[in-house]
């Protein structure tokens, strides 16, 4: 599917990467099989309905059983090895049921975050030629139906579009979701054996998860059983968790973070998931309350709304083991204020959806040393800082270069870009991440920003990621994103500071002072402020910039 995983290097590098343990021979299928002879009656999943507040149960057998039923009915859809169906949908049970369904006919799962609308989602079906689309009729106001009507005479290979609560009225080509893959027993017409020679193997193609990107470029990340394998254990085994835990992320389900440590973790444990399909930090506690969960991963806005939450009207949280956060730069006082409020440790890591997550800070670290440091490699990822160079060829600031990783979780390539990828590649195999890190002195790595992220103002490099970290610490700052902005009269760049404020907007003087309090460089200081009522964000919670740069390029060009 994608050519450099099937060159000479890299086949050597999996067999080295098997024979020290880091890929495995056996599939999620192998671990839901696992659990359901160990523990058939225990619950794998306990799914949350955020509208109407139903909760659904879902046991390691029924799993196994549903895995099978929806096995058949792709198969009776004309779904074979190696063909794509995509699946867009929030974070419901059916998410993992069909996922591991597509393993276990070895057909490759293509996730779609079920916010994309037409201009993605028709990008991402016409690039993978998916012969099943498997949707909500409708959700949160908007009508997947409708949508993938009007994609339809487009999309060629697109042979069966299915909806979760369709009913009558299917038109040709629809299938009503209940009645074909939940009613009908397909495991009677399919026995397990003939279903075991179907079943994917390690080193094949698992998924393809598009990433909306922070630049605006949609790429096909292609990961297989044993990357997907390695992603999963960076958390699993650094955190010290087990079969007893019980995770739930506010991750979706078809995004990098909830495809991998909310799908795949808890099966690799024999865990219980917790899903929610909203995101809302006041239901995660009524969640935690009620089905004792363990552990989290979210990023930092969700924590610090959970946490003031948390204390407006506190709920019984002493199930909480640890939590981890990544994705966006972490506010110093949230560390404290997590061990405060609940009374746990806090890790900090940095990934992509490219390889998972490839650093972490240890138990073993300083209580606060996920204010200073984004962790160390995982023993299967390789990382190391090169030196890099501006434009005008000075270096960047406190010695930030380049962070190059390779490893057991990198990815397999971007799906028919080929070129794309390689050009990330050095000759030894180390992927260009796009992002500056510097050496956090533990042995272990602090992110500077994105390359693309640096702001030049009269000559002086600005440091993203210090800036916004500080400004996080502001009472009246819910969210920021520091970025550039053109100013003709100097021929240069400025510095604007995008807040989405709390009940009260900050001023740009009140930020301005509050950088003077913390001992922040005047240089650094902000010119600008713009409020704004919501970022725009990828499915894994990371801003998208470029976006914010955008709007104030056309801001400047209406007021000029």
């Amino acid at each position: 599917m994608t050519g450099n995983f099937h060159d000479a290097a890299a086949r050597a590098a999996g067999e080295a990467w098997r024979l020290k343990g880091w890929w495995r021979d056996a599939t999620v299928v192998d671990d839901l099989h696992r659990a359901i002879k160990h523990h058939p009656d225990k619950t794998a999943i306990i799914a949350a309905r955020y509208f109407s507040r139903d909760i659904t149960r879902i046991s390691y057998a029924e799993l196994g059983m549903y895995m099978d039923r929806f096995a058949g009915a792709l198969r009776e859809l004309g779904v074979g090895r190696g063909k794509i169906v995509a699946v867009q949908l929030p974070n419901w049970w059916q998410f993992t049921a069909l996922a591991l369904a597509c393993a276990r006919i070895g057909a490759v799962l293509a996730p779609i975050p079920p916010d994309y609308r037409r201009r993605e989602v028709e990008f991402i079906l016409g690039r993978t030629e998916a012969q099943v689309y498997i949707g909500p009729a409708t959700w949160t106001g908007f009508s997947h139906r409708d949508m993938l009507r009007e994609m339809a005479p487009v999309l060629p290979a697109l042979r069966q579009r299915v909806f979760i609560g369709a009913g009558s009225g299917v038109a040709e080509g629809e299938v009503d979701f209940d009645a074909h893959f939940v009613s009908t027993r397909w495991e009677e017409h399919c026995t397990a054996s003939a279903l075991n020679e179907l079943t994917a193997r390690a080193d094949d193609v698992f998924n393809i998860l598009y990433t909306s990107g922070t630049t605006g470029e949609p790429k096909g990340v292609v990961h297989s059983y044993n990357t997907n394998y390695a992603i999963t254990r960076a958390l699993s085994e650094t955190m010290r968790l087990g079969a007893e835990d019980v995770i739930s992320l506010p991750s979706l389900l078809t995004a990098s973070s909830g495809f991998t440590y909310l799908f795949q973790m808890p099966l690799l444990l024999g865990a219980t998931a917790v899903y929610l399909d909203v995101a809302d930090p006041d239901f995660h506690l009524k969640l935690i309350e009620e089905h004792g969960i363990s552990f989290m991963y979210a990023i930092p806005t969700y924590y610090l709304n959970m946490l003031a939450s948390q204390r407006r009207r506190p709920r019984k949280a002493d199930t909480l083991k640890c939590l981890a956060t990544g994705s966006t730069p972490v506010p110093p006082h949230l560390i404290a204020e997590a061990r405060d409020v609940f009374g746990v440790r806090l890790h900090t890591l940095w990934g992509m959806t490219e390889n998972g997550a490839v650093t972490i800070t240890r138990h073993e670290d300083p209580p606060d040393w996920p204010a200073h440091s984004d962790g160390a490699p995982v023993p299967w990822m390789e990382v190391k800082i090169v030196p890099a160079t501006t434009e005008d060829g000075s270096a960047f600031p406190d010695g930030a270069g380049r962070l190059l990783v390779r490893g057991a979780s990198q990815c397999l390539g971007y799906f028919l870009r080929d070129d794309i990828y390689n050009a990330c590649l050095d000759s030894e195999g180390w992927f260009d991440t796009g992002d500056l890190a510097r050496d956090d002195g533990r042995g272990g790595i602090r992110i500077a920003g994105r390359l693309k992220d640096i702001i030049f103002r009269h000559g002086m490099k600005i440091p993203v990621v210090e800036v916004e970290s500080a400004l996080y610490a502001h009472p009246k700052v819910r969210e920021v994103a520091v970025v550039a902005h053109a100013d003709d009269r100097i021929g240069g760049e400025r510095v604007c500071a995008v807040v989405v404020p709390r009940d009260e907007a900050p001023t740009l003087n009140e930020l301005r002072d509050h950088l003077r309090k913390a001992g922040m460089s005047v240089s650094y200081w902000p010119d600008r402020l713009e409020l704004i009522s919501e970022m725009p964000k990828t499915p894994s919670g990371k801003i998208r910039k470029f976006l914010l740069r955008q709007r104030l390029k056309e801001m400047s060009a209406s007021t000029a």
